[in-house]
């Protein structure tokens, strides 16, 4: 989405890969590494949707479906971070995500995730009540990865009855 962690990553010197399906959400990101919108081409690859890629090389922007196959991203990264996406997703749209995820990591790869802790309503969403053992069901991250770190609220959020909480999973070997 339009969060400003992968330009942070990006002026870091650190080559970044996004996903959304949603076009402003890509539209608020790009604008967050300058108004030169030269500075963005795109192409549209028919089956893997819109592909933005900076002129610095380092930064590509995927809009379309986190949960299509894209064997192009298979096994390619270090690091993912995922802000609310699990959370926002239905139990029954969470295993496919779960495995597109794996699918992209290398292994021993880090895979930091932001989700909501409520309390109160817990049962309904989206935002959906997230903890460690939703994160770790089989049909989720559980059969992928390994939980390292809860870290509890990682800032506050302006809604009440709510806490934004951080996890830290690591990529298990592929056997």
């Amino acid at each position: 989405g339009d969060d400003p962690f992968v330009q942070y990553a990006w002026s870091k010197g650190h080559d970044v890969t996004a996903i959304d399906i949603v076009p402003d959400a890509l539209k608020a990101m790009r604008s967050q590494f300058g108004d030169d919108v030269d500075d963005w081409t795109s192409e549209n690859q028919q089956k893997n949707g819109l592909v933005w890629k900076h002129r610095s090389g380092r930064a590509t922007l995927f809009e379309g479906d986190i949960l299509m196959k894209r064997p192009e991203l298979v096994n390619s990264f270090d690091v993912i971070y995922d802000k609310d996406s699990f959370g926002a997703l239905s139990l029954e749209m969470r295993p496919k995500f779960c495995e597109r995820l794996s699918e992209f990591h290398k292994d021993g790869g880090t895979l930091y995730i932001e989700v909501k802790n409520k309390e109160t309503g817990r049962e309904f969403g989206p935002p959906y009540h997230v903890e460690k053992e939703c994160l770790m069901n089989p049909t989720a991250f559980g059969t992928w990865f390994e939980h390292k770190a809860s870290l509890g609220e990682v800032y506050p959020l302006k809604m009440p009855g709510m806490k934004q909480t951080g996890h830290i999973l690591r990529r298990a070997l592929r056997r």
